[in-house]
């Protein structure tokens, strides 16, 4: 069966992952990008194409499916947020995975920098500090310093946790096996979870995530950061210092 992804209705982003898992759970056996009259309200032309060749064609590797970009296509059909009712509902999806081994990193810390919605990016200099302190590996936002998204996956598989504020990365990494803490720092950050189901802030989590994948309702600051880090490892009975 084949599953049609149609910019003219959904974002060329990472929102992709949300859609992919959610038709190959109805049966998809390939994927197909149709491009005519793609969405322009939040991305230019040029960000679209950035993303298709960055995000979406490589990124259907973590699905084992083909993927081919086609003009009026036809197939199955889907919407991203139709995955939060879904999972309520019952429905189940095979979680995405790294095709590449996982790195030799303890830890991740994935930066937001982006030109758009600049008040939800990262507190740059509380994380580098806490990065410092862990031995973490940065992740820079990609329009900062780009990383093929197979490499990007590959850290997150190897790392016993990773850390970021609310992004495109972390809802692809929500979708994986591998560990998370991913920061809702701010009325922003938190109205961009509402836009998947009505997650409450304070409360909820995506439906899908698993036991040590958790979004975190808490500002980005460095005690924030250095206490959500202790009471992790107090879970896990890990050396405090």
């Amino acid at each position: 069966m084949i599953a049609v992804y149609r910019l003219s209705d959904q974002s060329a982003s990472f929102e992709f992952f949300l859609w992919l898992v959610l038709v190959i759970a109805k049966g998809a056996k390939e994927i197909i990008i149709d491009p005519i009259n793609p969405k322009t309200t939040k991305m230019s032309i040029e960000d679209i194409n950035l993303y298709m060749e960055s995000v979406v064609i490589p990124g259907a590797a973590f699905a084992r499916v083909p993927i081919s970009i086609k003009r009026n296509a036809q197939g199955m059909t889907a919407s991203a947020q139709d995955l939060v009712p879904w999972v309520r509902a019952g429905g189940k999806f095979k979680r995405l995975e790294s095709v590449k081994p996982p790195a030799n990193v303890s830890y991740t810390i994935t930066l937001r920098n982006h030109k758009r919605a600049v008040n939800r990016n990262s507190n740059i200099p509380a994380w580098r500090e806490f990065a410092q302190e862990i031995g973490a590996t940065i992740i820079e936002d990609y329009a900062d310093f780009p990383i093929h998204i197979h490499d990007r996956m590959a850290l997150y598989a190897g790392a016993k946790m990773n850390f970021g504020v609310c992004n495109g990365p972390m809802g692809l990494l929500a979708l994986t096996p591998y560990p998370l803490m991913s920061f809702v720092p701010n009325q922003s950050s938190r109205n961009a979870q509402f836009k998947f189901g009505g997650i409450v802030p304070n409360t909820k989590q995506w439906p899908w995530m698993l036991p040590d994948q958790n979004l975190v309702w808490e500002s980005d600051t460095i005690d924030n950061l250095r206490c959500i880090m202790q009471s992790w490892k107090a879970s896990k009975n890990l050396d405090l210092d």
